[in-house]
């Protein structure tokens, strides 16, 4: 056998593997009859073999036909008979018994025995898949329809689609809006930063898709509006579908109450005041100490990156953190030399007397717990509890920093001042031991670094 002979023959029961394996059903037909038939077509079709050797082939073929695509088989078929030339038909929808859709397409070949050569895909997921996608936009669009939040479809700047509900909200029938550009309706304080966002919203991924802003209702009304937008296609080119949630009520209740809580802060600070002052007539010394521990431990706070309200509640606590001294006798307090066991004891114990004289104070921050704290120490060595570590609140390590370079650099009726840079020396010294190592590093960096003073409360 020849090499051409033989790559023929390769060729060939390549082609006879690739149809027997194929998944579309193929088939071919010559005189009425099916001459050969691949197994796929069989298994769509489900017709017994004696079927296909004793009914004609178009018999079979229209049977599987859709009813509404019969005439036209007919028809082509028909016309064969009388014409030998190359004919093609389809795609014509099919279905199996088993309920099963596919494709058929037909041609004819030319010359003295003619054939019809038919292929039949089956579609069925393609079809339930469609299905499915149809059914979830009829859904989808029903629900933008129904929904109480406006919804806007936008490309490039112009507002292609508007659900009903911008009539409610904005005052707009749909149809007034649709082929307005989006500009027209942003109140001015704000248009030129939200244009400037929508521009960058492809180029920059990190562009937020929700904002805050203000449109204009019809009748010129400010509506408060908290936008969301996701990027879609519509009509082939990319778009935005857009969300706008009146918020207007929203922000209403919160202006109000914040305008509460600016007015509950001020009745908070009014009553550390006079408590911090009942502590200067008692004691002159301690009422200036207090608002020096409450700055100092305020400025240490911000810049360890507290939270605004752990930051309120630290300096407040730390105005009023010796309020349980108000039970000391002022000689004591002022008693030069070493105190008595007993005296010492009455002391140390103002810190339980102001959590007392605190903890039923409805404040909105731990202020009594913070002022409980604010003696213990970081290796329980410290008062009224021996708390260690992380039990103790972080604004109580923070005071207790505070307290200790404050109390041993000002001047007290029974001592000298001692030099700032032996304050700052005991807390660097003592650092992981009796303080925090991270509040000690911040309240040094503030004094050596950064030009902190106590009594001018400010920075170089």
């Amino acid at each position: 056998m020849s090499n051409r002979q033989t790559l023929f023959e390769l060729k060939k029961d390549l082609y006879r593997l690739l149809v027997e394996k194929a998944s579309d059903g193929i088939f071919i037909v010559g005189k009425d009859r099916f001459e050969y038939c691949n197994q796929s077509f069989v298994q769509f079709c489900g017709i017994s073999e004696t079927e296909f050797a004793s009914d004609s082939a178009q018999k079979i073929i229209e049977t599987i036909v859709h009813p509404d695509d019969r005439e036209e088989i007919k028809k082509w078929w028909y016309e064969l008979t009388k014409n030998s030339d190359n004919s093609v038909l389809g795609p014509v929808r099919v279905n199996n018994r088993e309920g099963r859709t596919g494709h058929l397409q037909l041609s004819s070949t030319d010359g003295q025995e003619q054939k019809i050569i038919g292929v039949i895909r089956d579609i069925s997921e393609l079809v339930e898949s469609q299905s499915r996608l149809l059914e979830k936009e009829r859904i989808l669009s029903s629900l933008i329809e129904q929904a109480r939040t406006p919804v806007f479809i936008v490309q490039n700047g112009v507002i292609k689609y508007a659900n009903p509900a911008v009539l409610e909200t904005f005052g707009y029938c749909p149809e007034e809006v649709i082929e307005t550009r989006i500009d027209e309706y942003l109140s001015e304080d704000r248009k030129e930063d939200i244009m400037s966002l929508y521009g960058q919203r492809y180029s920059d991924p990190n562009v937020s898709q929700k904002l805050e802003c203000t449109l204009l209702h019809k009748n010129g009304q400010k509506i408060e509006v908290d936008v969301e937008f996701n990027f879609i296609e519509y009509q082939g080119q990319p778009a935005e579908i857009v969300l706008a949630h009146d918020i207007t009520e929203r922000k209403r209740i919160e202006s109000r109450l914040e305008e509460a809580l600016e007015k509950l802060r001020k009745a908070f600070g009014a009553t550390i005041r006079v408590l911090n002052k009942i502590v200067e007539i008692k004691d002159p010394y301690t009422g200036g100490h207090q608002k020096r521990v409450a700055e100092l431990a305020r400025t240490i706070a911000t810049e360890m990156g507290l939270t605004p309200e752990q930051i309120d509640g630290l300096r407040l606590a730390a105005q009023i953190h010796d309020i349980g001294k108000i039970i000391v006798p002022s000689e004591i307090l002022n008693k030069p030399g070493i105190l008595s066991e007993s005296e010492w004891g009455l002391v140390k114990n103002h810190a339980a007397i102001g959590y007392e004289l605190l903890k039923d104070m409805n404040f909105p921050w731990p202020v009594a717990e913070i002022v409980y704290q604010h003696h213990e120490r970081m290796d329980g060595s410290g008062y009224p509890c021996g708390l260690k570590g992380e039990q103790i609140m972080i604004e109580a390590r923070i005071m207790a920093v505070a307290d200790v370079v404050e109390a041993m650099s000002s001047f007290r009726p029974y001592r000298e001042s001692h030099a700032l840079e032996d304050a700052l020396s005991e807390i660097e010294v003592n650092r992981g031991r009796l303080y925090d190592p991270r509040v000690v590093e911040v309240c040094l960096d503030l004094f050596r670094k950064k030009g902190f003073r106590l009594n001018s409360f400010s920075f170089k």
